[in-house]
Parts: C-alpha cells; structure tokens; sequence
C-alpha cells in the first residue's frame, strides 16, 4: 500500500543539522493541510519536512472505512521508515493521539509537538461538551461524515474549526478538500487505549498547544495531555481548533513551534 508523502527541502542552510519533520494530519483530510502553511515556512527556518496521509486519504491507497488507531499509527511508522532518519513529529487533533502511539518503538523520535490534539482519555467528555454547546457542529461532522463535504454549511464549520478572521472565501476553498472518516476510528476516538509512556519519561521533548476557543478540544484536554507526558504547555487565548489553515494563527503557532524547538537545541 502506498502512502502519500509530500515533501519539502529546507530553503536556507539551517545553523547545524536539523531533524526532518513529519506532519501528521486530523481527522477528515490529509496531507494537504500542512503543504498549505506549514511546510515551506518551516522551510524557510531550515528544515526538511515531510507530510504524510493516512490510508485513504489525500492520495494515499487504501480504504479507510474500517481503518483503526493501530492502522494509521502503522502508516506513521511506515514514514517514518520512509524518511530513514529519526525526526521531530508534529500531530494536529486525531494526528496528535497517533503521535502520542508513536513515542514508543522501533523508530526514535527526536521531539514531538501536538497541537490541538486528542487527548490520551480519547474524546467521550469533549463529545459531551460539544453536543450541549455547539448542537449544530455535532450535525454537520455527522453530515460530513455520511453525505461528504458538499453537505456542508461554510458559517457552521467557519465557527468550529477557524477564527472569524478567517475570510469566508478561504474556508469555502478548503471545504470542497475534506472527506469522510474511518467509523472505526470516529467511535475509537471516544476512548481510545491509553499510549505508552516514553521512557524515562520526559526524556523526549513534548509541546502540546492549543486555543481555548477550540470547539472540538477544549482546554481541560491539553492540560490532560500535558500533565500525562509530563510536557510544555501553550494555550492560545482565541485560538481556533485548525491552527495550521486559520488565517489568523497559523503563524504565531508556527513561530511559536520554532521557538520552541530551537530552545531544545533543533
């Protein structure tokens, strides 16, 4: 089966050896998320980074219908077979958790960096939270789900995964992009298995960022995640839920990973 794996060659001679990044994708898209943003800025800062889509999505083979967590996070070890060389791992939202099972194994992992991520207890207390706040967000990830993209309602999804800055327009070209998910995974997420502990623990460098006007992961889930894996915490005031696409955040929470990573020594 193979795996799409976007790719971008740092632009700028990095100060000393920097470990490639894998970007790992949510939930109902791929890739492309981080091909968008991401990758050429963190280009221009001196890294290769890599993208990867999970098993039927972006232009990945394979069937994601009944795909599980131990599936994709199999596709995120292929990768990084793929990259030959041990990298920092970056995870948004259902790509976090993935990261999250992938601290542990064969294949080393320089630092990891989970943004607006499912937590370690999967999202049963979220699910909860949004179904009796955001009702009309519950209905169109259900549309999403069985009807596909076109089902959906640009001013319901703008509110719950970017920022009102984020241009109307914006939003209605990138929507046409997601697809449905694995149900495997949809009723998994709701509690998942609990991920390893790397050991020692804290020995690799975690962050975990998010904002507290995430809709579909609220703060009490990062501070879950960071207290778990003992690791550094950022909580955006106002940040949305899709930080790498909002118009708004993507760069601060770029600016903000480098940072980070360079006070590590990468």
């Amino acid at each position: 089966m193979k795996l799409e794996l976007l790719y971008c060659r740092a632009t700028t001679p990095p100060p000393s050896e920097r470990p490639p990044i894998l970007f790992v994708h949510g939930s109902y898209c791929g890739a492309w998320v981080w091909e968008e943003q991401f990758m050429p800025y963190f280009a221009e800062a001196g890294f290769t980074s890599h993208a990867v889509s999970l098993r039927g999505h972006g232009g990945s083979e394979g069937r994601f219908n009944h795909a599980s967590l131990d599936d994709y996070v199999s596709d995120v070890r292929s990768a990084m077979d793929h990259v030959g060389e041990p990298c920092i791992l970056i995870g948004h939202s259902m790509g976090g958790l993935v990261v999250q099972h992938c601290l542990t194994g064969e294949n080393e992992v320089e630092a990891a960096v989970l943004l607006s991520s499912v937590p370690p207890s999967g999202l049963a207390s979220s699910a909860l939270h949004m179904s009796m706040y955001s009702p009309d967000v519950c209905i169109q990830l259900g549309l999403l789900q069985s009807l596909g993209p076109s089902a959906l309602k640009d001013d319901v999804i703008r509110r719950a995964l970017f920022s009102n800055s984020t241009p109307t327009e914006l939003v209605a070209h990138l929507l046409p992009r997601f697809q449905p998910e694995s149900q495997n995974i949809c009723v998994e997420l709701l509690n998942p298995v609990r991920p390893r502990l790397p050991r020692p623990r804290g020995k690799t460098p975690i962050l975990v960022m998010g904002g507290d006007h995430d809709v579909l992961v609220p703060s009490l889930a990062l501070l879950e995640t960071a207290a778990y894996f003992d690791a550094d915490l950022d909580v955006l005031t106002g940040a949305p839920h899709v930080l790498m696409l909002d118009t708004s955040w993507w760069k601060p929470v770029a600016d903000k990973t480098l940072a980070w990573l360079d006070a590590k020594g990468f």
